[in-house]
């Protein structure tokens, strides 16, 4: 589990990252657009600095619907009790991190905003839907697919660019130390 000094320290990060300008911003009604609420950390020392800097309502939109799910693909987030959207709804979200009002986007409408067909877009963090079949709920993890899928290093030649600096996905980063 997380140790209070991590806690301390990931709250300090968000300070600093935001920096809100109380000349702009007292006495002002606000609206913050971001891409998602994954555990409402940032949005929450978000909202309350923008509050200590006057402003007078803040609202939040999000371009994602809520995270529910675990992703598997690279994203820091393994499980479902870590996400904030797990077992609350949109005006308990609200409440928790603080803000006037929330509006996420539809599924719908952010496929409809990539111009993609929806079955080309992974959207299990949103629907549980993934698009390859899942172990046991205790197999899974953050790394769930990297015990699942090794990388081999492998001695063909990889292609090369004019150059000389390799090119391509052959192999991945397994055998980074070993490449020139």
């Amino acid at each position: 589990m997380w140790t209070r000094a991590w806690w301390t320290l990931r709250q300090l990060g968000i300070r600093l990252k935001l920096n809100p300008l109380e000349h702009v911003i007292k006495g002002k009604r606000l609206v913050v657009v971001d891409d998602t609420i994954v555990r409402g950390n940032t949005q929450r020392a978000q909202i309350r600095m923008l509050r200590e800097a006057g402003a007078l309502e803040v609202h939040v939109r999000i371009s994602a619907p809520p995270v529910k799910w675990p992703c598997f693909y690279g994203i820091d987030f393994a499980t479902r009790a870590e996400l904030i959207a797990t077992g609350l709804g949109v005006e308990e979200i609200r409440a928790s991190i603080g803000a006037d009002s929330l509006g996420y986007i539809s599924a719908e409408e952010m496929v409809a905003a990539t111009g993609q067909p929806r079955e080309q877009l992974c959207l299990a963090c949103f629907d549980g839907h993934y698009p390859i079949p899942l172990p046991e709920e205790e197999l899974l993890g953050k790394n769930f697919l990297e015990r699942a899928l090794p990388i081999k290093p492998t001695d063909a030649p990889r292609p090369r660019d004019a150059e000389g600096v390799g090119v391509g996905i052959a192999g991945g980063a397994a055998d980074a130390l070993n490449r020139p």
